[in-house]
């Protein structure tokens, strides 16, 4: 039975070429490299000036929003778009042996090799965004931290959701079954949907996990959604309400 049910799969895990672009590691260090160099060159100035007051405080803080921000909203983008995009079978065969293979080297060396490493990220990025613009303070500027706060967290936030679309998606290819209540088969949009849904409510979904696999991503994907919104999310907004009635 296992051999049937992964057969094509081992013999793939040998011999399948995956395309670079699939690769998760890669597709983040390119947002990386696009990113991440115009702030850092904005920001190196800054922090050699002989005048460091309030404004270029300020500033900075706007550039590392900027690199969080564009980091996350590249890299959602061009995964969005590369895996809706592509062919339904030739996809769900680059998953399964993904899932199979493990993660890349190129993964493991930019600490983006599992699920929970960009839960980290998310909530490291979105939490560190919080606490700085409480060190600046929003006197003459509540509005636009506020702002700057929102969308950083929003891009985190949105970021966890597809780290664990790509889990499902990827668990469910290899052959541990999220089946869903539709009769067509199961797209990647889907297990996007699903984890938005996790993320946003709890372990009420579409897809139901059949194996233990499936059954064991959806339940770490409640707590750490469960932690992020109560937590991270909760603590923000309250930030945010206090910049913004401020005086």
């Amino acid at each position: 039975m296992l051999s049937s049910r992964y057969g094509w799969l081992m013999s793939a895990r040998g011999s399948r070429e995956i395309p670079l672009r699939f690769d998760d590691g890669f597709r983040a260090g390119i947002a990386l490299l696009l990113t991440c160099p115009v702030p850092v060159a904005f920001a190196i100035p800054v922090l050699l000036s002989d005048h460091f007051g309030q404004a270029e405080l300020r500033l900075l803080f706007a550039l590392m929003c900027a690199m969080f921000s564009g980091f996350f909203l590249v890299y959602l983008l061009w995964s969005h778009h590369l895996f809706v995009r592509t062919d339904h079978g030739e996809l769900v065969e680059i998953a399964g042996t993904q899932q199979l293979r493990g993660p890349s080297r190129l993964s493991r060396m930019l600490g983006v090799a599992r699920t929970n490493d960009w839960v980290i990220l998310s909530a490291a990025s979105a939490l560190i965004v919080s606490i700085s613009a409480v060190v600046i303070g929003g006197d003459g500027g509540g509005i636009w931290l506020a702002f700057l706060v929102l969308v950083t967290t929003a891009c985190a936030w949105a970021t966890l959701v597809y780290a664990y679309a790509f889990r499902y998606f990827r668990l469910h290819a290899s052959g541990d079954h999220i089946e869903f209540e539709i009769d067509d088969e199961p797209r990647f949009i889907d297990f996007v949907s699903m984890a938005v849904m996790v993320s946003s409510v709890g372990a009420l979904s579409a897809g139901s996990p059949r194996t233990r696999a499936g059954l064991g991503a959806v339940r770490s994907h409640t707590v750490v959604a469960f932690a992020f919104n109560a937590l991270v999310v909760a603590m923000i907004v309250s930030l945010v309400g206090g910049f913004i009635t401020a005086p």
